[in-house]
C-alpha cells in the first residue's frame, strides 16, 4: 500500500515542521495533525493484521507473533535514540531512566508538567506501546457481532476523557492513553469493515471525512481564537479522527486521485517507510545541533537567518542518525523470523 507510506511521509513532514521551526511560521495551521494520523493509522494497520490471523490461527500464537514483531522493529531504534539522547545530556531520562525504558514516559511527562527538550515526542511511542498490551486483546477476545458497537463505544470514551481531564490543561488531555482512544479506535473500525467486506461508496466517505474535517476546522480555529466552542471543543480531535479514517480509506486502496501521483512518488514512499527512524531522531537533531554550533543560537543573530541555517543542520543530523541506526541497528533485527 504505497499510498499510506506516502500518507506517513506527509505526517512526517508536518510534525517535523512543528518541532523545528516557531510557532509564529506556523501562521495556526494544526502541523501537530501528524500525530494524530499516525495514530489512527497504526490503529488500523494493528487491527487488519490481527483480524486476518484472527481467522486462521490460535489466540496465544497470534499474541505471541505479535508481541515478538513489535519487539524487534520498535525497541532496538528506540533504546538507541534514548542511548543518544543520554549521550547529548537529557537529564529528565537520567533522572528517571526506568519511565523511558519501560515506555511510560508519557506519565513522566505528565508528572514534570513540561515538555523535555530533545525527547518530548517520545510520549507517543509510549502511548503506541500500551495500545499494543491491550488492544490485540480487545480485537480478539471481544465477540465478532459486538466489535463494531464496542469500538464505537471506546471512541466516544476520548472527548469524556478530555472534558474530565480539562482543569489540568492540553497536557493532561494528550498524554494519558485513553484520550486519544478515538484514534485507534476508528482506526481499527475502519479495518474491521474492510475486513468484512463492507465497501462504501467513496462519495459516501468522502461526505463523511469532508464534514468530519470541516467540523474539526470550526472547532480548531474557534480554539485558537480563543473562544472554545463549550462541550464541544472536546469533540476537535474525534472529528479530526473521522477525517483521517476516510482518507485512509481511500489510500489503502490506493484511490486518492490526483494526489495519488504525489503519494506513490518513490521519494515520499521510501520517506513513510524510514518514517519511524526518522521520528525518532528528529527531536533530538536540535538538541545535537545546539551543542555543536551553539553559535547559530546568539542573540546577535538575525532570527530568520538562524532559522534557515539550522534547519540544514537538522536535516542532516536526522538522516544520518536515521542512516545509521538503520544500517547497525535496525537491519540486524528485522532479519530476525518471527514464526
Amino acid at each position: 500500500m504505497p499510498q499510506l507510506d506516502g500518507l506517513r511521509a506527509v505526517a512526517m513532514t508536518g510534525v517535523m515542521y512543528h518541532h523545528w521551526l516557531p510557532a509564529s511560521w506556523r501562521y495556526h495551521f494544526p502541523t501537530e495533525a501528524g500525530l494524530f494520523l499516525f495514530f489512527v493509522l497504526s490503529g488500523f494497520l494493528m487491527a487488519q493484521g490481527l483480524l486476518r490471523e484472527r481467522e486462521s490461527l490460535p489466540f496465544l500464537t497470534i499474541l505471541r507473533r505479535f508481541h515478538l514483531k513489535r519487539l524487534v522493529r520498535i525497541y532496538p531504534a528506540y533504546y538507541t535514540a534514548l542511548l543518544i539522547a543520554v549521550a547529548f545530556g537529557s537529564r529528565e531520562i537520567w533522572q528517571a531512566p526506568a519511565w523511558w525504558l519501560l515506555n511510560a514516559q508519557n506519565f513522566f511527562i505528565l508528572h514534570l508538567g513540561y515538555w523535555p527538550p530533545g525527547v518530548s515526542h517520545f510520549w507517543t511511542l509510549a502511548v503506541e506501546q500500551q495500545y499494543y498490551l491491550v488492544w490485540p486483546l480487545v480485537l480478539l477476545l471481544v465477540p465478532r457481532r459486538a466489535l463494531v458497537p464496542v469500538l464505537l463505544l471506546l471512541a466516544l470514551g476520548s472527548p469524556i476523557t478530555r472534558f474530565s481531564s480539562q482543569s489540568g490543561g492540553w497536557l493532561s488531555m494528550d498524554l494519558i492513553p485513553w484520550g486519544v482512544l478515538d484514534d485507534f479506535a476508528l482506526g481499527s473500525l475502519l479495518a474491521v469493515l474492510m475486513h468484512r467486506g463492507v465497501v462504501f461508496p467513496h462519495r459516501i466517505m468522502d461526505v463523511v471525512g469532508l464534514l468530519a474535517l470541516a467540523a474539526y476546522a470550526f472547532l480548531y480555529i474557534s480554539w485558537e481564537m480563543n473562544h472554545p466552542v463549550p462541550h464541544w471543543c472536546h469533540m476537535q480531535q474525534t472529528f479530526l479522527a473521522v477525517a483521517l479514517m476516510a482518507l485512509i480509506s481511500r489510500a489503502a486502496q490506493g484511490r486518492c486521485g490526483v494526489a495519488s501521483v504525489f503519494l506513490e512518488h518513490p521519494w515520499l514512499v521510501q520517506l513513510g517507510q524510514w518514517s519511524y527512524g526518522i521520528y525518532l531522531f528528529h527531536n533530538l537533531a536540535p538538541f545535537f545541533v545546539g551543542k555543536v554550533f551553539w553559535f547559530l543560537w546568539d542573540p546577535s543573530l538575525d532570527p530568520t537567518l538562524a532559522i534557515w541555517l539550522r534547519l540544514p543542520c537538522f536535516i542532516l543530523v536526522t538522516a544520518l542518525l536515521t542512516w545509521a541506526c538503520r544500517k547497525w541497528i535496525e537491519a540486524r533485527f528485522l532479519k530476525i523470523k518471527i514464526r
